[in-house]
């Protein structure tokens, strides 16, 4: 079985705008530069209480 390449040229990061030459990342939907997914899914992860 081969493995998927995700590398897609010239596609703009739904977030911050730039241009994408390297890894493409997809959440929710839209594409995103390595750095705004991260961002994203550091971002979407739940709180935890710290009060307990």
């Amino acid at each position: 079985m081969e493995k998927s390449d995700k590398r897609i040229i010239n596609v703009k990061c739904g977030k911050c705008g730039k241009l994408i030459s390297e890894d493409v990342y997809e959440f929710e939907g839209v594409k995103l530069c390595e750095d705004c997914y991260m961002d994203e899914v550091i971002a979407s992860q739940p709180k935890k209480c710290v009060m307990k």
